[in-house]
């Protein structure tokens, strides 16, 4: 398989039916050209535009919340079944 290092800009070949852990550098300047893969972790995030543009997601502690705003304080029992 031929490979081409970024650091030395060189094109070097290597035999990939007897790969080993020496063969991970560039035999021009010796440089570790095999990145060790990374495993996906599960994550839960939200996505939205810049905060410095607009602030609407960001909650600020400061400032207190007004209970009847709420999404669960207002009575659905009308619209449900």
């Amino acid at each position: 398989m031929a490979f081409m290092c970024k650091k030395c800009k060189k094109a070097f070949r290597k035999d990939m039916s007897n790969y080993e852990e020496s063969d991970e550098f560039c035999p021009h300047c010796d440089n570790h050209y095999v990145i060790d893969a990374k495993t996906p972790q599960a994550v839960i995030g939200v996505e939205g535009e810049d905060a410095r543009v607009d602030a609407r997601m960001l909650k600020d502690d400061r400032v207190q919340q007004d209970p009847t705003r709420s999404i669960f304080s207002r009575d659905f029992s009308d619209r449900v079944g």
